[in-house]
């Protein structure tokens, strides 16, 4: 039987030695793996911080650069101010796992290996669902994770009043989003200039709606181009005319959809008249089932809901902004590591594991909630779903009523649910 000295073990190279070469090889593998495969990308952007905290503010830029001037005048002059700010930070996570010494005894570095790539395993998908549960901070409600013990609540920079330095924050996703206040700003001026990101399309897609994919293209393209419209903190056009991305859950019918009206080169057939669609080749998908959350990290604005049996909701993302602007991220100030160190009680060796890491999103302009349906929660609940917290898109998609008499198809030019004014539009064969 071969005996393990754990203090000689420990000092040994990394060849002969049990205890850490079995974290060598697996470690770096399982890291590469899941860096390149982690849907946290698809979502966030990954920041790496380089001390404990650090602030974003930004700036209010200048409303006009120049003015017409008569012959000897004085230049006139421009100034800028500050806008709203953000701070960003970390937290600690930490984590083990015990080899006892029973085990050591043996020298089973097979045993030892297929639990630290387990442990590994476990650890970067706890970081997944962790990441995604945090979207559910974004609305406007702290939100407790009971599995990794920690509260979260992320909002956006702006303020809800418009002053910079007010500290009550705006939620990430809101209908009341606000460029900052200036003294020569009316408050009539300064409610207009409110934004939202946060939208609901009443459709439904359980088949009872033959105009549903005709509709959601529509809304598409109306939440893509009040994006592209966004003021910033100074209430210039922000600039946010990217690509888009959607990001939902894998749910069959709203993934079948969404793929549907993003092939399709017009939607003539669906509403009885020469239709294009204005969306091909303007968005991409993205869908994972860790937006589903789980039973201990629930998800329901993204979860598939049980009673439509279809999802609630989807992200659309312009990432090109996001990165340039301080969208959604993931802020890392130590990565995943983990280390060897011998133990007594109980007398073995124990892998220590940390990392720290947050979520935040100091700007809201990039990333935009569409819900799918009437939202069903109520001003006194205060829930992410109230209404009023949402804007509606209406779809402009409307059936024309098609008949066929004598082999000879008619459609009705009035969008009514009566047969009069028919005009024939098409013979057929």
């Amino acid at each position: 039987m071969k005996i393990i000295n754990i203090d000689e073990a420990l000092k040994l190279p990394q060849t002969f030695n049990v205890l850490m070469n079995a974290l060598d090889e697996l470690y770096a593998k399982r890291q590469e793996e899941f860096q390149k495969s982690n849907p946290l990308k698809e979502i966030y952007q990954m920041v790496s911080l380089n001390q404990f905290q650090k602030s974003f503010g930004s700036s209010l830029g200048f409303k006009k650069a120049f003015e017409r001037t008569v012959d000897y005048a004085a230049y006139p002059g421009f100034s800028s101010a500050e806008g709203f700010k953000a701070t960003i930070s970390y937290k600690p996570f930490n984590g083990k796992i015990v080899f006892s010494w029973q085990t050591l005894l043996e020298g089973d570095t097979g045993a030892i290996a297929e639990e630290l790539k387990n442990y590994q395993i476990a650890w970067q998908r706890q970081v997944v669902e962790f990441g995604m549960f945090a979207l559910t901070a974004m609305f406007g409600t702290k939100v407790q994770d009971p599995v990794s013990k920690t509260y979260l609540k992320i909002n956006s920079a702006d303020t809800t009043d418009g002053d910079p330095m007010t500290e009550t924050k705006n939620p990430v996703f809101t209908n009341k989003h606000t460029v900052v206040k200036t003294e020569d700003m009316s408050a009539e001026n300064f409610e207009k200039m409110k934004q939202s990101n946060k939208f609901y399309i009443d459709i439904a897609l359980d088949g009872t709606d033959p105009l549903a994919g005709a509709k959601l293209a529509d809304a598409l393209n109306q939440i893509k181009s009040r994006m592209a419209k966004y003021l910033d903190d100074n209430g210039q056009r922000a600039g946010v005319t990217g690509r888009k991305k959607i990001v939902a859950t894998e749910d069959a019918r709203l993934n079948g959809m969404l793929d549907s009206i993003l092939a399709a080169d017009d939607f003539s057939v669906a509403v009885g008249k020469p239709t294009l669609n204005l969306i091909k080749g303007k968005f991409d998908t993205y869908y994972t089932p860790y937006l589903d959350g789980n039973f201990e990290q629930p998800i329901p604005q993204f979860a598939t809901d049980a009673t439509k049996g279809y999802a609630k909701g989807f992200l659309i993302l312009d990432q090109e902004y996001n990165k340039a602007n301080h969208g959604p991220m993931m802020v890392e100030r130590v990565g995943f590591t983990m280390k060897a160190v011998k133990t007594d009680e109980p007398e073995g060796i124990k892998y220590l594991a940390k990392q720290a890491f947050d979520f935040f999103c100091p700007s809201w302009r990039g990333i935009a909630y569409v819900h799918i349906g009437k939202p069903a929660g109520t001003p006194a609940s205060g829930t992410w779903d109230d209404p009023n917290t949402f804007t509606e898109i209406v779809p402009v998609a409307f059936g024309i009523p098609v008949a066929i008499t004598n082999g000879t198809v008619t459609t009705n030019t009035k969008v009514t649910n009566t047969a009069a004014d028919p005009v024939n539009t098409k013979a057929a064969n």
